[in-house]
């Protein structure tokens, strides 16, 4: 199990763990009514707010909960620089194997451009926008996350809103009252409880995946922009690096 499934596994146990040693009972924290009115209910409210576009993707990020591979800075620093000595010796249509083989879509523009023998500081302006219409459509996706968990605890609320009403109703019934006020208590729990323990964490390491991602394509575009602008390869290493460097200090 990766760190982050662990990690999810670790929060569920703690909760669970917690309520068995305090004396309850498991079967108190399961009820399919709750967790059809919070799930239902955020899920709902989700759908309503959100372009079908933008929730796939939202729903693919979720599995950087799984993936624990992050942004290799050092490969494509090594990818480039082949990409800058195959340059300088043999031309620019020497890359359009590489191009026609690359399978990220911002990597095989940049090629592309370079290919087609494009300026640098118009390669600069088309791989800028790349990185920035990425970083917002990346980033509204993730919304979706932080927005499950905004919606988690107010529909516990509604639920536990519910479960008090049918309490009432028991009120002339002393002996049922106080187990239809414990259950009116569950759905509040599964709400902050996926609101906490799964959507919000879940967003926050999306977001730092995408500023992972963002940072690796800027330090990227200038790498490309020094190819087209012919420079030694040793110094484009310098000028990637640097730029590495000043984003990790940001």
């Amino acid at each position: 199990m990766n760190a982050g499934l662990a990690a999810l596994a670790l929060g569920v146990l703690a909760v669970v763990g917690g309520h068995l040693l305090g004396g309850g009972e498991l079967g108190a924290l399961l009820s399919g009514t709750a967790l059809l009115i919070v799930l239902g209910g955020s899920l709902s409210a989700l759908l309503l707010q959100t372009p079908r576009a933008v929730l796939r993707r939202g729903l693919t990020q979720a599995r950087c909960l799984a993936d624990e591979a992050d942004a290799d800075a050092e490969a494509a620093i090594r990818i480039l620089l082949d990409h800058s000595r195959l340059s300088r010796s043999s031309g620019f249509l020497a890359l359009e194997p590489a191009a026609r083989a690359e399978a990220d879509p911002f990597l095989r523009r940049a090629l592309e451009m370079l290919v087609d023998g494009v300026e640098p500081e118009e390669l600069r302006r088309t791989l800028a926008v790349d990185v920035e219409t990425f970083e917002t459509g990346e980033s509204e996706a993730c919304r979706i996350w932080e927005s499950l968990g905004r919606y988690a605890p107010t529909m516990g609320i509604i639920g536990a809103v519910l479960g008090l009403i049918q309490a009432t109703q028991n009120l002339s019934q002393p002996a049922a009252l106080g187990s239809s006020v414990a259950v009116a208590m569950v759905p509040p729990l599964y709400g902050l409880a996926l609101a906490n323990l799964f959507c919000l964490p879940l967003a926050r390491r999306i977001r730092a995946r995408i500023h992972e991602e963002v940072r690796l394509r800027r330090m990227l575009l200038e790498g490309f922009v020094g190819v087209a602008e012919g420079a030694h390869p040793k110094v484009l290493e310098r000028r990637m690096r640097g730029h590495l460097a000043a984003a990790e200090g940001a």
